[in-house]
C-alpha cells in the first residue's frame, strides 16, 4: 500500500534499529518551534522567550520544559534560565508556552535551546529546539538618497545609499530590488561588509562610474541589480531578516531624466513623499558620494554655468569667460572670490580675480573675468569659489573646454524631403557655403517637433569641402549616388508632414542652422522642399519652393529651383478676377502668359492686400504661350463654366480666396519672388450701365496696357457672367501706329454685346515728357466726354474709350471728333492732334 510508506522524517534522515520516524509513537512529545516578541527586535528593545509544544503520541503526557542559553554561541547550551514543570498535553494537542525569563535589552546575538525532558518519550530527537536572536536596524536606519536610473553616453545606473544613524551596519545578507514590472532581489554583499555611521555607499553595476565623475568621496561596491525603468520604479532595501529597511517608488515627472540623477531632499522626511525628490542640479548633473544638490546647506555656493562671450567664438578671437554663481544655502554668503583660470592642457594660468562678493541665499550672478585670452583653437578654462564656510566645496570648481567653433550659416540646410512614399527614408541635404573644408566629427542634427531626436551625423573625421552637398538618412539606400555628395546615416526623427523643422549643431553644440517649415511652402508626396538663394534667410517662407525636377527632388545636385529663369513684369498678367461669386459659384483669377515661350509657373503666387498667398501650382507646370490659367477657390466652377470640365490650365485649391468685394490688392510674384503684375482692382471699375455685378467678373479689355488702368477693365458681358479660359468678352485688340494718333476699332459698337465694346486710342507725339488731354466732340463741335485731363505721358500711349459721355450715357450713332493736346512744361511746346472716331449701334 503506496500510503503506508513515507520519507523519514528523523533529523538522522533514517532509523535503523529504532521505531520509523514516520510511525506514531505510544509516547512522543515534539518543541517544534521557539519565538520572540518582538519577532524583529532592534537594539534595546526588550525581548520575551515562547515556545510551541505539540503531543504527537497516542498517550497523554506529563514533562518539564527547560530554557538554556548558549552563552558562547557554539550551538551547546551552557546556563539554565528556567524550568516548567508538570506540562500536560493530550494527544494531538499543541500549547505556546511563554517562559518568565525576559532579555532586558538586546544589545548582540544570543542563542537558546528549549528541551522538553520527558522520561516515556519514545523519540528524542524532536524534543529540543535551537535558535539565536540578534538585533536589527529600524526602519530608515539606512535610507536610498540618490538614484541614477537614467544614465547618459554609457555611464551604468547606480543607487546611493546613505547610513543614517551613528553606529557602523554590516550589510552581509542586505538585499537590493526594483519594484516593477517583476522585481528582482539582489545581495549587497555575501559577506561582512561594513556601512560606517553617517557616510554614502554606492551600489553600481559598474565601476567605470568613477570614469563619470571627479570624485566619489563615499564607497563603492558593484551589484548587479534589476534595470530601473525610465518611466517609473522602485528601489527597495532589506536587511538580513528581510525587513524594509527603506523603500521608495518614482517617476519621471520627480525629474532625474536624461543623465540626470533622482536627489532626495531631506533625509528626515519620508523617502515615499514625493514633493522630496528632484533632478539634481550638480554641474555633474549627480552628487554621488556627497551630499545632495537640492539638499538645503546654510552655507553653499555653486558654479552653475561657465560661459564665453561671445558665446560661440570663432578661432584668432578674444574671449571672456562668464560664470554664473548659484547660493544653494540658506544664510547669506560673504566676502568670497572668483577666480578664471586658462590653459592648453591644464588651467594653470590665472586670467583675473573677483573678490569680495557676496550673494543671498537662493540668488545667482554672473561674474565675468573682465579681461579676454586670445583663442586660437581650444583650450580648458576654469572657474574657482573660495569661501571658507562652504559645507559643498566640490561644487566650488568647475572646468570646461572652449573650442574655437564655426560660424552660423557656414553649412545651410538646402533640401528637405519630408513627405515619402511606399515607405521611403525622408532625408536632408546641406551644403558648405564656406571657403573652408569642415570636419564634421562630432556634429549632430534633430528634428523640431514634437519630441525632438538628436544624433550625432558622424564620430569619424569626414571633410566636407566647399560648396559641396551632405545628405543625412535613415537609409541612404540611392541617394547622391551620381554626385559627389557626401553621404551619411543618421537617425534625425520623423519630419511631420504638416510642420516640422531640422537644426544642425556643430561639435560644440552650436546651432549652425535651422529651418521651421510648413506643408503649404511645397511637400507634395516624393517631392522635396528646395532652397531657393544661400543668401536669403532659411527661414523665409518664399524662399523655399516644391522641386521642380522631373524626378520630384535634386540630392547631391543644384536645386531645380535656382534653375528657373529670371521671369519679366508682364510676362504673366492677371486677366479676369471673379471677386463676388453667388452663392452656388466660385472666386478665381485667370492670368494670361503674354509671352511667345512657356513659363514655368511652378512655386508662382499671389497676394492680397491682407497678406494671404495662394500658390498658382505647388509643382513644376509648363504653361504654354499666349494660354489662360485659372486659380479657382472651389470646385463650383465646374458647374458654372461647363467648358472647363476638359480644361486643363486651372488649380483648384479647395479654399477660398478671400478676396474683398469692394476693392483689393491682387499682387502675382514668380518663384523668386519678383512681383510680375498686380492689380489694385475697385467695384467701382465695374461698367456703370449693368446694375448688377454679382456673379460677374471683372475682365481685362487688353493684356497688354496698363493693369492699374480702370479703363483696361470693365464687367463682363458673357451671357455666363465670365469667361475663365476663354477670350474675355469685353476683350479689346488695337493696332499701334508709327506716329500721329489711330482708333482700333473704328467704327466700334459699345452696346455691351461683348464684341468691339470699346476702342484703344493710340497715339504718338514727338515730346518724350508731356501732359496730355484727350476729349471728345460731337458733329456740332459740344464737348461730350473728357478721357483725360492733364495725365503724365510719355511720347507713345495707349487710352481707352468706352463710348460714353461724361455722365455716364451712352453716346448715339455717329461721327465724333477726338482731341488730343500735349503740353511740355519744359519746352512750353503744345502738340494737337485730332481724328475722327464713330460709334455704332446694331439696328
Amino acid at each position: 500500500n503506496p500510503f503506508n510508506w513515507s520519507t523519514s522524517c528523523s533529523p538522522f534522515k533514517a532509523t535503523p534499529g529504532n521505531v520509523n520516524s514516520v510511525t506514531q509513537k505510544n509516547y512522543d512529545i515534539a518543541v517544534s518551534s521557539v519565538i520572540f516578541q518582538p519577532p524583529f527586535p532592534v537594539s534595546g528593545d526588550e525581548v520575551r522567550i515562547s515556545s510551541i509544544l505539540k503531543n504527537i503520541g497516542k498517550q497523554p503526557a506529563v514533562f518539564t520544559l527547560n530554557l538554556y542559553e548558549d552563552t558562547d554561541l557554539d550551538s551547546l547550551k551552557d546556563l539554565i534560565l528556567e524550568s516548567v514543570d508538570s506540562v500536560s498535553l493530550y494527544p494531538g494537542d499543541s500549547s505556546l508556552i511563554t517562559f518568565e525569563f525576559i532579555i532586558p535589552v538586546l544589545n548582540t546575538m544570543r542563542g537558546f535551546e528549549v528541551i522538553a525532558e520527558f522520561g516515556p518519550d519514545e523519540d528524542t530527537t524532536n524534543n529540543a529546539f535551537y535558535t539565536t536572536i540578534s538585533p536589527g536596524f529600524p526602519s530608515g536606519s539606512v535610507l536610498v538618497n540618490e538614484i541614477m536610473y537614467s544614465p547618459k553616453n554609457e555611464e551604468p545606473e547606480w543607487v546611493e545609499l546613505y547610513n543614517n544613524i551613528n553606529s557602523d551596519i554590516n550589510l552581509k545578507n542586505w538585499t537590493i530590488s526594483d519594484v516593477l514590472t517583476n522585481p528582482v532581489k539582489k545581495i549587497i554583499s555575501a559577506d561582512n561588509f561594513f556601512f560606517s555611521a553617517n557616510s554614502y555607499l554606492l551600489i553600481t553595476k559598474d565601476t567605470t562610474v568613477k570614469n563619470f565623475h571627479r570624485i566619489i568621496p563615499g564607497k563603492i561596491t558593484k551589484v548587479n541589480f534589476a534595470n530601473l525603468n525610465n518611466d517609473s520604479d522602485g528601489i527597495v532595501i532589506k536587511d538580513d531578516r528581510d525587513i524594509t529597511i527603506d523603500s521608495v517608488q518614482y517617476t519621471n515627472a520627480q525629474g532625474g531624466t536624461n543623465g540626470f540623477s533622482l536627489e532626495r531632499r531631506f533625509i528626515d522626511i519620508s523617502s515615499c513623499q514625493y514633493n522630496n525628490w528632484s533632478s539634481s542640479i550638480d554641474l555633474e548633473q549627480s552628487t554621488p558620494g556627497r551630499i545632495n544638490s537640492i539638499t538645503p546647506k546654510d552655507f553653499d555656493l555653486s558654479i552653475r554655468s561657465i560661459n564665453t562671450n561671445p558665446p560661440y567664438p570663432l578661432p584668432k578671437s578674444n574671449v571672456i569667460l562668464q560664470a554664473k554663481i548659484f547660493n544653494a544655502g540658506m544664510t547669506i554668503a560673504a566676502n568670497f572670490d572668483v577666480e578664471f583660470y586658462y590653459g592648453i592642457s591644464k588651467p594653470y594660468s590665472l586670467l583675473f580675480r573677483q573678490s569680495g562678493l557676496s550673494l543671498s541665499p537662493s540668488d545667482s550672478i554672473i561674474v565675468s573675468s573682465n579681461l579676454s585670452f586670445f583663442l586660437s583653437d581650444t583650450l580648458i578654462a576654469a572657474v574657482r569659489i573660495i569661501h571658507g564656510d562652504d559645507q559643498d566645496t566640490l561644487n566650488n570648481y568647475y572646468e570646461k573646454i572652449i573650442a574655437a567653433g564655426f560660424a552660423p550659416s557656414t553649412i545651410l540646410v538646402n533640401e528637405v524631403m519630408y513627405n515619402t512614399g511606399n515607405g521611403k527614408a525622408e532625408w536632408i541635404e546641406f551644403i558648405n557655403t564656406s571657403p573652408d573644408t569642415l570636419n564634421l566629427n562630432g556634429w549632430s542634427v534633430s528634428d523640431l517637433l514634437s519630441s525632438p531626436t538628436k544624433n550625432f551625423i558622424t564620430l569619424k573625421n569626414i571633410f566636407l569641402l566647399p560648396d559641396q552637398f551632405l545628405i543625412i538618412a535613415s537609409d541612404t539606400t540611392g541617394l547622391g549616388a551620381e554626385s559627389n555628395a557626401v553621404v551619411l546615416q543618421t537617425n534625425f526623427g520623423s519630419l511631420g508632414n504638416s510642420q516640422d523643422g531640422i537644426v544642425l549643431y556643430d561639435f560644440r553644440n552650436a546651432v549652425i542652422d535651422s529651418l521651421h517649415y510648413y506643408s503649404d511652402w511645397g511637400g507634395e508626396t516624393d517631392y522635396s522642399i528646395e532652397r531657393i538663394s544661400l543668401n536669403d534667410p532659411t527661414n523665409d517662407p518664399f524662399n523655399w519652393a516644391i522641386s521642380l525636377d522631373t524626378l520630384g527632388s535634386t540630392p547631391g545636385k543644384k536645386n531645380s529651383v535656382c534653375e528657373a529663369p529670371d521671369y519679366h513684369e508682364s510676362d504673366l498678367i492677371i486677366n479676369e478676377i471673379m471677386y463676388q461669386p453667388g452663392e452656388e459659384n466660385s472666386e478665381f483669377i485667370e492670368f494670361y502668359n503674354t509671352t511667345n515661350t512657356a513659363l514655368n509657373i511652378g512655386g508662382w503666387r499671389f497676394e492680397d492686400e491682407s497678406g494671404n498667398t495662394q500658390k498658382l501650382s505647388q509643382k513644376s507646370f509648363m504653361m504654354p504661350a499666349k494660354s489662360l490659367y485659372v486659380l479657382s477657390a472651389d470646385s463650383l466652377l465646374f458647374h458654372n463654366y461647363e467648358w472647363l470640365s476638359n480644361y486643363s490650365y486651372i488649380n483648384v485649391l479647395n479654399k477660398e480666396l478671400s478676396l474683398s468685394n469692394t476693392s483689393d490688392l491682387v499682387l502675382l510674384k514668380d518663384l523668386r519672388g519678383n512681383v510680375i503684375d498686380s492689380v489694385y482692382y475697385f467695384d467701382s471699375w465695374n461698367n456703370r450701365n449693368v446694375n448688377i455685378t454679382k456673379n460677374k467678373s471683372l475682365e481685362r479689355l487688353n493684356p497688354f496696357l496698363n493693369s492699374n488702368d480702370e479703363k483696361n477693365w470693365s464687367t463682363s458681358v458673357s451671357k455666363s457672367g465670365a469667361t475663365p479660359g476663354l477670350t474675355n468678352s469685353v476683350f479689346t485688340n488695337f493696332t499701334s501706329s508709327a506716329s500721329g494718333i489711330s482708333v482700333s476699332p473704328n467704327p466700334f459698337s459699345p452696346d455691351n454685346d461683348g464684341f468691339e465694346d470699346f476702342a484703344v486710342i493710340n497715339y504718338s507725339l514727338t515730346q518724350s515728357i508731356v501732359q496730355i488731354r484727350v476729349k471728345v466732340y460731337d458733329s456740332k463741335g459740344r464737348k461730350v466726354r473728357t478721357i483725360e485731363n492733364n495725365t503724365p505721358s510719355g511720347s507713345t500711349g495707349s487710352i481707352i474709350f468706352d463710348g460714353l459721355a461724361d455722365d455716364g450715357h451712352a453716346l448715339k450713332m455717329g461721327i465724333y471728333i477726338l482731341f488730343i493736346e500735349a503740353l511740355n512744361s519744359r519746352s512750353g511746346i503744345v502738340e494737337t492732334m485730332k481724328t475722327a472716331v464713330v460709334v455704332a449701334r446694331k439696328l
